[in-house]
């Protein structure tokens, strides 16, 4: 399986020098740890999709930006085969590792919006919620949906779908404790 190797953090620092906003000032604007936005403009931490929008707002760039970098009107042709890893939202971000992001949208330039398939591992009882700008769109393709929105919970089976504002607090995993579940989750986070 291919890597794209985003380099999420170069971008960030790039954006921020190219607005002329020292860290400290970017860190102000976006609620961000100003010690933690260094890790991350240094690749030495992930952030997760809320921090990103936090970011992308505080900046005035759209989030997805620092995943394509480049503006262009192409239509992107995409499968669920061709899918490619992106290790620049996954991982080493905490609470995230059961996350699995495979982007569908990685090479459509100037997009509002991510289509992406999300691939969740069996995961703990641990629930670490997120919250920011935008909507969240998620089917579910395998397995059992586990969705935290507020102080609600909901089991999503394949088929099935559900839509939400990300402004909530939510999170997602495997309502399975022993197989993993797969879902395309297509985020839109205003510009």
């Amino acid at each position: 399986m291919n890597r794209v190797d985003t380099k999420i953090g170069n971008r960030i620092k790039s954006a921020r020098k190219a607005k002329k906003m020292t860290a400290k000032e970017l860190t102000e604007k976006s609620g961000i740890n100003e010690t933690y936005l260094k890790d991350i403009e240094n690749d030495d931490n992930t952030p997760n999709l809320g921090e990103m929008s936090k970011i992308s707002k505080a900046l005035g760039i759209r989030t997805g930006t620092f995943l394509d970098g480049e503006e262009d009107l192409s239509p992107v042709l995409s499968s669920l085969n061709s899918r490619m890893e992106v290790n620049g939202i996954r991982g080493r971000s905490a609470g995230r590792a059961h996350m699995h992001f495979f982007s569908l949208s990685t090479f459509k330039k100037n997009r509002q919006m991510d289509a992406t398939v999300v691939v969740l591992d069996p995961q703990n009882d641990e629930r670490n919620f997120a919250s920011h700008e935008g909507e969240e769109f998620i089917l579910v393709l395998e397995g059992k949906l586990e969705v935290a929105y507020g102080k609600k919970y909901y089991i999503l089976k394949p088929g099935q779908t559900i839509y939400y504002d990300s402004i909530v607090p939510h999170h997602i995993g495997s309502a399975l404790k022993r197989k993993s579940t797969k879902v395309l989750a297509v985020t839109y986070f205003p510009a």
